[in-house]
């Protein structure tokens, strides 16, 4: 009998799956903050929270195989992987969380026959939440550092998402304005709870569209800066891609700048250093029949469409995450 998979790198990849999805329950179920916060965590406080503490204990014990925790009788303490594990929860909330039902449809998927309409689910929500965990690491301490450098008046957010980045301008900025747009219902209503709470309604507007295809709008017309991030690749392939930023120009009359800030395409074949997300990223988006452009089919893209690039950073979270900073061609 052919066994050997029991033990070792096999079963190493199938406890890790259950790992990452242990992780992403814990983060959304404030486990990983209360230890976080407190270096503990009671499981049988969890009782009185509400929670299957037979459930908690064993999420907690698939953690521990992973030395994210360790568990003694009723409590986990933080073990010597959590720190790492605690930046890294945005990326696996995205995956497990906002990409787990279209990972376990992908052989239906695969089939293109089967690829009509709305073919796939993801929990955009949790997508948003995802993405914004992921970018509070490197992504929005640059745009802070960079919205900083700059005179805005009214500011949009293509893909608003959570819409905490354009609450975080706006707050920052007496007397500046933001328009946030998303596609997906759940992002907007999101976005308009967060700015709610954050008492912003009357400087916030929020518009529900499709970024690729914006027409000129009263909320538009004096915007003078545009951020879209780890939205940009919707825009492709290079046709549509093109088209779409020429109708920003057109959408967004008075814009001077948009900083556009996106993951690029792997070039590289996977290996022993191959980062997160990298893998995820362009398994999920193949899966979307979305194409993910390189660094360069960029710079081919806003050539044509008619935006000269300033400069550009990189980023080592998320991993070939890059930040375009453009201006529109005169």
């Amino acid at each position: 009998m052919h066994t050997a998979f029991t033990r070792g790198p096999v079963a190493d990849i199938f406890s890790s799956y259950l790992v990452a999805v242990s992780l992403s329950a814990a983060s959304e179920l404030g486990v990983l903050d209360a230890l976080r916060q407190q270096g503990s965590y009671s499981i049988e406080k969890a009782g009185t929270d509400g929670l299957d503490t037979r459930l908690v204990r064993q999420l907690l014990v698939t953690l521990s195989w992973a030395e994210i925790v360790e568990v003694a009788e009723d409590k986990a303490v933080i073990g010597p992987r959590f720190d790492q594990a605690w930046d890294a929860r945005g990326y696996f909330y995205w995956m497990v969380r906002g990409c787990g039902e279209l990972f376990s449809v992908l052989p239906g998927v695969t089939r293109t026959r089967a690829r009509v309409g709305d073919y796939y689910t993801r929990d955009m929500r949790a997508v948003a939440v995802g993405s914004k965990l992921i970018g509070e690491t490197e992504v929005e301490p640059h745009f802070v550092e960079l919205l900083g450098e700059l005179d805005y008046k009214v500011i949009t957010d293509l893909g608003c998402g959570s819409g905490q980045r354009l609450i975080g301008a706006v707050s920052r900025r007496p007397g500046v304005r933001g328009v946030g747009v998303d596609i997906a219902p759940a992002a907007v209503d999101l976005a308009r709870n967060s700015v709610e709470q954050a008492g912003l309604s009357d400087r916030i507007t929020m518009v529900s569209g499709d970024v690729r295809n914006l027409e000129p709008l009263p909320e538009f017309a004096d915007v003078d800066l545009i951020t879209c991030v780890f939205l940009g690749h919707d825009f492709w392939p290079k046709t549509t891609c093109v088209e779409g930023l020429r109708k920003l120009r057109t959408a967004f009359p008075n814009a001077r700048r948009l900083l556009l800030c996106d993951v690029v395409r792997s070039e590289e074949p996977p290996g022993a250093d191959t980062t997160i997300f990298t893998l995820g990223f362009e398994l999920v988006h193949a899966a979307m029949g979305v194409y993910l452009p390189t660094r360069s089919e960029w710079y081919e893209a806003f050539r044509e469409s008619g935006w000269v690039l300033n400069g550009e950073r990189d980023f080592a979270a998320p991993p070939l995450g890059i930040l375009f900073d453009l201006s529109p061609e005169s």
